[in-house]
């Protein structure tokens, strides 16, 4: 496997906010983690990236423990994220909020603007605005910039937090579209998190649902949660 989260637990100023997960991703493979808000998703996503305090468990990255290693080596390892809040920064065109990722990173083989290339081959809308300050694009535009700076480092993984949240119907379905693209051109993995599953259905090849910071179900075959009406009511907070 490339990620497993092995029984882990871990928790926010002392009280626990995921409990005994159990979890992987395998190279080539599109993973959906999908929950009400709060139930654990973004956790789960700091905690592989070693912002969260581990209680319990460990964290393996193509075979090697991670559990202890600070957030940077992560990165250097081959872990992209691209946050819920986006964080870019707003006086910064879209260019340089991609290029701050490849910081400490240059192998002198592969030359930032190769590496642009490589995103604008996923986001080729992009090109139009890669000029332009962070602050004066549009939600979808932005949403391009914070995956971009996840991906132009070429990681094995990358790990999508509520991608689609606020995003319009056809920038949604340009940004489904785009997962393709990032598994089979950059042979990247993707593990993306979503409070509505019917925006990860159709791309995902397995599907876990959390709630309360545990795995209640795990399949690969989205329809069988979406038929299950027990299970939608937990994800929607009814």
């Amino acid at each position: 496997m490339l990620l497993e989260l092995a029984g882990l637990s871990a928790s926010i100023e002392g009280v626990t906010v995921l409990r005994d997960i159990d979890l992987s991703v395998a190279e080539s493979e599109i993973v959906g983690i999908v929950g009400r808000n709060g139930a654990g998703k973004t956790s789960t996503f700091r905690s592989v990236m070693g912002l969260q305090t581990i209680q319990g468990g460990s964290i393996s990255f193509d075979g090697e423990d991670i559990t202890e290693r600070e957030t940077h080596e992560r990165k250097r390892l081959g872990i992209g994220f691209a946050p819920e809040d986006r964080r870019l920064i707003s006086n910064l065109t879209a260019r340089e909020n991609i290029e701050m990722a490849l910081w400490g990173t240059d192998d002198g083989t592969t030359s930032v603007d190769d590496r642009l290339a490589v995103v604008l081959e996923v986001f080729p809308d992009m090109d139009a605005f890669l000029d332009q300050p962070a602050g004066k694009l549009s939600g979808g535009q932005q949403q391009m910039v914070t995956v971009s700076r996840a991906l132009v480092a070429d990681p094995n993984l990358v790990m999508l937090d509520e991608p689609f949240e606020g995003l319009a119907p056809s920038i949604k379905r340009d940004l489904s579209e785009s997962m393709s693209t990032v598994r089979e051109d950059l042979g990247t993995s993707v593990l993306i998190a979503e409070s509505q599953i019917s925006q990860i259905s159709d791309f995902v090849d397995r599907l876990y649902v959390i709630e309360r910071g545990n795995i209640i179900a795990e399949t690969d075959d989205p329809a069988t949660v979406s038929d299950d009406e027990e299970l939608m009511e937990v994800i929607s907070g009814g």
